[in-house]
């Protein structure tokens, strides 16, 4: 009797122990909780680190909180000097006018500009989408060498594109917006935009 009820306590305390470490590991949606970006190295397929960043207007906004109503978050990693990233602008602007009821787009610029700057530009060039003055924090998260870099993360929280150089193409935002916006959209990663169907 006394090695049933013994066997019973040790089931539950192991419940306990699995409900609590997993509990722990992300937020129910893919992205980790309390990940350090500095520390990152996100690739292809990775579970990213629940941010929240802050735009030059004062808007906050934390991952997790956007993929509760967004299907998707694109990031686009740019500066205010980078000719290829004033070209991709309009692109951009085009498909995000379309797509931000499911799709959440933030451009980043992760190399020290400065947010009045940064407003201005956004206000010289009619851009809507909300813009962060980042720091080299993202630069080293996503081992960015190029600009502008487009980064999609996924409903379920995972890095699932990633695209370094200018997209100066009428439809190709949109393109990959609708993929990622899709409601059959089953989890993958892309590796270049003519993999998108």
């Amino acid at each position: 009797m006394k090695s049933a009820f013994s066997k019973r306590v040790f089931a539950l305390l192991l419940c306990f122990a699995l409900i609590s470490i997993c509990g722990c590991a992300d937020n129910g949606g893919g992205l980790i909780a309390d990940a350090e970006l500095s520390a990152s190295g996100y690739n292809l397929g990775d579970y990213m680190g629940d941010y929240t960043v802050t735009d030059v207007e004062g808007n906050s906004y934390t991952f997790s909180e956007l993929l509760k109503t967004k299907k998707a978050i694109v990031l686009n990693f740019w500066f205010i000097n980078c000719g290829p990233c004033k070209m991709e602008f309009p692109y951009l602007q085009t498909a995000y006018d379309v797509y931000s009821d499911d799709v959440a787009v933030i451009a980043i610029n992760p190399v020290g500009d400065k947010a009045n700057k940064i407003q201005k530009y956004a206000e010289q060039n009619e851009l809507t989408i909300p813009m962060v003055a980042g720091d080299m924090a993202w630069q080293t998260a996503f081992d960015l060498r190029g600009y502008p870099t487009t980064v999609v993360i996924d409903r379920y929280g995972s890095v699932a594109f990633m695209h370094m150089g200018a997209v100066t193409e009428d439809g190709v935002f949109e393109k990959i917006f609708d993929f990622f916006a899709a409601d059959g959209y089953k989890q993958t990663t892309i590796n270049n935009i003519g993999d998108i169907k």
